[in-house]
């Protein structure tokens, strides 16, 4: 719209130009006569483009400008369209009350926002948690990308604490990953309780971790708050038994139709794929 404003405005003051009254001849005429012409032929006038021609020009320049505002406009409209299409829905085979529960208010995650965060509750003295971490560990292993596995030591009372303060300090000293199932089994087969720092101190250092890093991170600050972290999340998910998951701190894997470690992890790959389909 600017633009032919524009070109309206140059239009009218060329006509102006065009069309004006000739200035009188009164002074020419008492002029004193002209010097006569040298011998030198005259300078050739310079050419002008008539004014229908500048018009035409001027007119051509902003229809063109106009056509590509307009498809541009028209680009962006599609591709606007094209993001808020609906994403097509997931056919679902469990349900909601049987097989998974729906928190109320969904909970933050501490992964990504395009990534779909599943965590494993578990307590290390559970023996379902025990016989339930070979599938986990093979599930892991299998996750699409853009899925991250957390676990998530469950904190009820004394002994949950000092079970999840040993995860945590394993993996503040970069050994979580040789020392989780190790743990398990020290406890189911080899019947240690571990409940003493004694006794967790000793295990830690068959791993190679010395007596005073132990004791710098065992309640270390960045421990405690992980442990905080762990309580809040342990109620705001209203964990009730372990081990489950919850994907994406907004389903709680659990309920009556859940009836082996199979059907809980095929429960967590369809609620994943449902919020993969959200992003």
């Amino acid at each position: 719209m600017t633009s032919i404003r524009n070109l309206l405005t140059v239009a009218t003051v060329m006509l102006i130009v065009a069309c004006g009254d000739k200035p009188e001849s009164t002074q020419a005429e008492s002029a004193p006569p002209a010097p006569a012409a040298t011998a030198e032929a005259p300078a050739p006038a310079p050419e002008t483009m008539p004014i229908e021609k500048v018009v035409e020009s001027v007119v051509d320049e902003t229809v063109a400008e106009a056509d590509e505002q307009v498809q541009a406009e028209e680009e962006l409209v599609l591709a606007q369209a094209a993001e808020t299409q609906p994403k097509p829905a997931v056919a679902q085979k469990y349900s909601e009350g049987q097989h998974y529960s729906v928190l109320t208010t969904a909970q933050g995650t501490s992964s990504s926002p395009d990534v779909v965060e599943v965590a494993e509750v578990f307590w290390y003295g559970c023996p379902h948690c025990y016989n339930f971490d070979p599938y986990i560990v093979k599930w892991e292993e299998e996750l699409p990308d853009g899925v991250e596995l957390v676990r998530l030591p469950v904190m009820w009372n004394p002994t949950n604490e000092i079970h999840a303060r040993m995860f945590y300090t394993a993996d503040a000293l970069g050994v979580l990953d040789e020392m989780h199932t190790a743990i398990f089994k020290e406890m189911h087969l080899n019947q240690k309780q571990l409940t003493s720092e004694s006794d967790i101190e000793a295990l830690f250092g068959t791993y190679g971790v010395s007596s005073e890093d132990f004791q710098k991170t065992f309640r270390s600050f960045p421990v405690e708050t992980k442990l905080k972290k762990a309580k809040s999340l342990t109620q705001r998910y209203r964990i009730q038994s372990v081990p489950l998951l919850v994907v994406n701190g907004k389903y709680v894997v659990t309920g009556p139709g859940i009836k082996n470690f199979e059907d809980m992890i095929a429960v967590g790959e369809e609620l994943i794929a449902v919020e993969q389909a959200e992003l």
